[in-house]
């Protein structure tokens, strides 16, 4: 007598354990992805911070440098900003200037540092209105630098993109 083999039908058992997998691979490879995305714009975020910090201390030994002029140096006397490559109108590098016109250099250098070493960059000198000392203030992407110092103090929120160095005299 022979023996009957029943063939089992093939139910896609394998293949529906495959597909899980990839799933799961492909899932995986998404959060990786977004890993190295948040790096790179952590990464950004440093450059930009940095940049916004060597800008701000140039400003404050400008500032202390020229001290009969503290008050060219103040937010009253315009920090237009400008357009990234258009280049200062003065220069005090080549030739002799009076106290008053290297203030003025020293804001038109200033704003085009900012303008062209930050996206959307902008500088400002002010009165800290929280503690009588100067306040340099450097931002960046769109943000206007008067909001980020109040009278109540400085803005430190996570999101906000500009640094505030005090000039206590």
């Amino acid at each position: 007598m022979h023996s009957m083999k029943f063939r089992r039908a093939e139910r896609g058992i394998s293949l529906l354990e495959v597909l899980i997998s990839l799933l799961i691979l492909s899932l995986g490879a998404l959060g990786f992805a977004g890993l190295q995305l948040k790096g790179l714009k952590t990464t950004e975020d440093a450059n930009y911070r940095a940049q916004a910090t060597l800008i701000a201390q140039d400003a404050v030994e400008r500032l202390l440098s020229n001290p009969g002029e503290i008050s060219a140096y103040l937010n009253g006397n315009g920090y237009t900003a400008v357009a990234p490559g258009s280049a200062p109108p003065t220069t005090c590098m080549d030739s002799a200037c009076s106290s008053s016109e290297m203030a003025a250099w020293d804001k038109s250098h200033l704003v085009w540092t900012a303008a062209n070493s930050l996206p959307a960059g902008q500088i400002m000198i002010t009165d800290c209105a929280f503690n009588g000392a100067q306040c340099v203030i450097v931002s960046w992407n769109g943000m206007a630098p008067g909001t980020c110092s109040t009278a109540s103090g400085i803005n430190n929120a996570i999101d906000s993109t500009c640094l505030v160095l005090e000039v206590i005299r």
